[in-house]
């Protein structure tokens, strides 16, 4: 199957070619035809198997220019917000359509500006709150609400908002929730967002094959020359180092400088425009190596990710797939190393 057996209108199809989107991934062909038909939707599915134009595609479709605020989409972290909205953008060149973003940390006047002849919002559950409170956001024309990395949202304390944002858009919205993991907890939250929604999970493991798995068991003393081994052995095309506390990102970031390793350091403790600074130089291959927080690099989608660095083991079985999924994206090939010391086994040093 391709996009153009699934009776997508003209001008998106227009699009899609116009960016080299002919062949649908698993998640895009089991989501769009049910989408089309106006179901609610809770999709499951891995990090890189193109959730974004799952929903992106037919939320398109569905708005129409000048027509007001119609598409609504959340996110948990600025980063991401802005690659939906980049996707977002690619689909609807042929419409013509405004897409919007909105998040914390930058001034609202270029939002407001925005949001006033936008048909598509994406942004974080707070900073639309703000706008509705200002009654920047019109949000009575909504015609599809959409949560992207639901888990996350939910882990990170963003439900109230949600809920919030939920009672002031129209009820009769077609609702869509996409993300990597799904816990019962979650689905219990969503029945209260969406009606008889159809839920769509798909392979969520990535094959052997594409991405190799390490480990390393290593004293924590010598964990960070090991490191710098590794990426000195390896050559990364780009890499990402993840660490769990904005003390260690710093700290791993500033010694591999010294060790000669252009590193940037990527955390919710910089400003909203060095972290845009970061990313820019990530994304366009200047930088090579990224040492983030999980929270930081969620959602990342960059192409030619081809290492990723467990320096500090992730808190959680979620965290560590988030995590690996950065690499191996769409069919390319990575590698997910595991620096792993006695200290990681057992924190309390009992």
């Amino acid at each position: 199957m391709n996009f153009e057996d699934m009776n997508i209108e003209k001008s998106v199809l227009d699009s899609l070619n116009g960016i080299g989107f002919t062949t649908p991934t698993d998640i895009q062909t089991e989501t769009i035809p049910i989408i089309k038909q106006g179901y609610d939707v809770i999709g499951q599915s891995k990090t890189g198997s193109g959730k974004t134009a799952a929903f992106g595609i037919p939320l398109v479709e569905k708005v129409s220019k000048n027509g007001g605020i119609q598409g609504l989409v959340l996110a948990p972290t600025r980063e991401l917000a802005k690659q939906i909205a980049i996707e977002i953008e690619k689909f609807s060149r042929s419409k013509g359509l405004c897409v919007q973003t909105v998040y914390g940390g930058v001034s609202m006047g270029p939002q407001i500006s925005g949001l006033r002849r936008c048909e598509i919002v994406v942004g974080t559950p707070g900073r639309i709150i703000d706008h509705m409170k200002r009654n920047t956001i019109n949000a009575r024309n909504v015609k599809m609400f959409i949560l992207d990395e639901a888990d996350r949202m939910i882990d990170m304390g963003f439900i109230e908002d949600i809920e919030e944002i939920e009672r002031n858009i129209p009820k009769n919205r077609q609702t869509l929730l996409f993300s990597a993991t799904m816990s019962e907890d979650l689905i219990g939250i969503t029945r209260r967002f969406t009606r008889d929604a159809k839920r769509i999970r798909t392979k969520t493991t990535v094959s052997e094959k594409v991405l190799k798995q390490y480990y390393c068991d290593i004293d924590q003393q010598k964990k960070f020359s090991l490191l710098v081994h590794l990426i000195n052995q390896e050559k990364p095309k780009l890499g990402i180092i993840f660490c769990n506390s904005r003390r260690e990102v710093d700290a791993v970031s500033a010694n591999l400088k010294d060790n000669g390793i252009d590193a940037k350091a990527l955390h919710g403790g910089l400003t909203q425009d060095k972290r845009e600074r970061v990313m820019d130089s990530f994304y366009k291959g200047i930088t090579k190596i990224l040492v983030a927080t999980d929270v930081a690099a969620r959602g990342l989608d960059v192409k030619n990710v081809t290492h990723i660095f467990n320096y500090s083991i992730p808190r959680s079985a979620e965290d560590y797939v988030n995590r690996i999924g950065r690499t191996a994206r769409a069919g390319e090939s990575g590698k997910a190393i595991s620096l792993l010391s006695r200290e990681d086994m057992n924190p309390s040093g009992k």
